[in-house]
């Protein structure tokens, strides 16, 4: 008797180990949809900080771009400047060279003055 009872409740039993498998399953796989959802909600937040750094990057190329051109144009002027300078330093070398040139020739004709008064 008790095997015909238990043969007529095998299927409600294997049904009910279904239904507990199944149950199983939904909690898993509901466990792995927050995981996912987890998963996709850092993966939103990475790329918003992936967008936030490119932007900086390209905030960091501008500047020093504009860094660089600023430097070039400093140093094309220092550079005028210095060519302005060599020119006056040339012309005041220019300047120098003929006033030694003339003190030399007046002490040339000094000395010589002085040698022919000597020997007379």
């Amino acid at each position: 008797m008790d095997d015909v009872i238990l043969e007529s409740l095998k299927p409600q039993v294997e049904e009910m180990a279904q239904g507990n498998h199944i149950n199983h399953i939904d909690m898993r796989v509901d466990a792995l949809d927050g995981k996912f959802n987890a998963l996709s909600t850092d993966f939103a937040e990475l790329l918003v900080d992936f967008a936030g750094l490119r932007a900086g990057f390209e905030k960091l190329r501008a500047d020093v771009r504009s860094e660089i051109s600023e430097f070039g144009t400093k140093f094309e002027s220092k550079l005028a400047g210095l060519d302005v300078k060599l020119e006056k330093f040339r012309g005041d070398s220019s300047r120098m060279t003929a006033v030694i040139g003339s003190i030399c020739a007046a002490s040339i004709a000094l000395a010589t003055l002085i040698t022919n008064i000597m020997s007379r």
